[in-house]
């Protein structure tokens, strides 16, 4: 009997310390949070020299570009892009951003990264922009990592020719300031990190301009092979943990089987953008793994996609409702609190307070510190924490 007694009491105090080592927040799952991170995360500044030559190549395309677009998606892209500033593309690019484990350390939470195929290495190397600026004697460029870019494999930079000056150029360079920072901070909480594999590009449409190679499928194995080489599968909280035994991936989210941050700590969660909600070009990700069995991002969806447990609505000011919509019924998104740069010039915080409001669980900023570039206050600044209780779904905020 005594043996029992000391028995039971051990288990309680193991219990109680273990309870003692619990961060708060820890028993929310991770739609019941919120977490403030940077858009475009590896975006340097573009020697302002670049703008000069390429704006006038680049305005016939972009004007041709706009009057070409269906009505439904015209509407889209003037909703995401909403701002007076959206069609001056110099104004819109002005923003900078600390390299990846310096934004970590600070407390941010979210990352965001454009994905460019480059199966043979060095297309990206050697933009359009700096060689016409060679042409016309130009010896003091803004430096590119061009050792990085000549290897082979995924290129993290914005707009090829143009805005393409990036802290970590490649995909794995990226992952391997992500993991280094993650094994230097065991425990942290987690990271969800956007992800949008870039289409298109100016192509023929700009002479001289870099071709974009198609987001093919071995494109996408890169991608999933990356993260579990660099990150570790044992880092990354995937779809198949979400689903579980339900039939889908939607019907998990809906269900609220999210992970809880506590079982997430350490971890970090890839989410796919899918740009003009083009699915089709997610095909090969997607083919004959509807729930993205195995696979190791989840892929924006709408309601009623079997995918469907992650969502962008970057507009809170328009579409404020939809997104509280959507955190009920337990699905992840994704807004932005400025958007085009116009807020932090203006000292404008509608968007920003209607963005943290809507209970969208990222919120990417480009000025996550204050003062900012343009010497005002407007900041969208991380939480002490990481994290925050989501003002919607988190049951504990209300």
């Amino acid at each position: 009997m005594r043996r029992l007694r000391n028995s039971l009491s051990a288990l309680a105090l193991a219990s109680v310390a273990g309870a003692a080592l619990a961060a708060p927040g820890d028993d929310l799952k991770l739609n019941q949070i919120q977490v403030v991170g940077t858009h475009n995360s590896y975006s340097q500044p573009a020697d302002p020299r670049v703008f000069a030559v390429m704006k006038p190549r680049l305005q016939p395309f972009m004007d041709g570009m706009m009057k070409m677009m269906p009505p439904a998606m015209a509407a889209r892209f003037a909703d995401e892009h909403p701002n007076p500033l959206g069609a001056d593309i110099q104004a819109g690019l002005e923003y900078v951003h600390p390299p990846v484990e310096m934004q970590l350390r600070a407390g941010l939470r979210s990352l965001e990264f454009d994905l460019n195929v480059d199966h043979e290495g060095g297309r990206f190397s050697n933009p359009l922009a700096y060689r016409l600026l060679r042409e016309q004697g130009a010896k003091d460029l803004a430096p590119l990592y061009a050792d990085a870019l000549k290897q082979p494999g995924l290129k993290t930079l914005h707009m090829a020719d143009l805005d393409f000056r990036s802290s970590c150029p490649t995909f794995r360079l990226c992952l391997q300031q992500m993991r280094g920072w993650s094994d230097a901070n065991p425990g942290h909480s987690p990271v969800f990190v956007l992800l949008e594999p870039k289409f298109g590009g100016l192509g023929d449409a700009v002479p001289g301009a870099t071709k974009l190679d198609p987001f093919d499928a071995k494109a996408f194995a890169e991608l999933d092979a990356s993260i579990i080489e660099i990150i570790g599968r044992d880092k990354v909280v995937t779809p198949d943990d979400l689903r579980g035994r339900h039939e889908t991936l939607e019907k998990a989210a809906l269900a609220g089987d999210w992970p809880t941050v506590g079982q997430s700590r350490g971890k970090f969660v890839f989410l796919m953008i899918v740009p003009g909600m083009n699915l089709a070009a997610f095909k090969p990700y997607l083919d004959g793994r509807p729930n993205l069995e195995g696979r190791m991002a989840f892929v924006q969806g709408e309601p009623g996609m079997a995918h469907a447990a992650f969502a962008m609505v970057d507009n809170a000011l328009t579409r404020g409702d939809d997104i509280r919509a959507l955190v009920k019924s337990g699905r992840l998104v994704r807004s932005r609190s400025d958007i085009d740069t116009y807020e932090a010039r203006t000292n404008d915080v509608k968007r920003r307070d209607a963005a943290l409001a809507s209970g969208a669980q990222i919120v990417s900023t480009d000025y996550p510190w204050a003062p900012n570039i343009f010497a005002n206050d407007y900041a969208v600044k991380p939480f002490a924490d990481g994290f925050r209780c989501n003002p919607v779904s988190g049951e504990t905020c209300r």
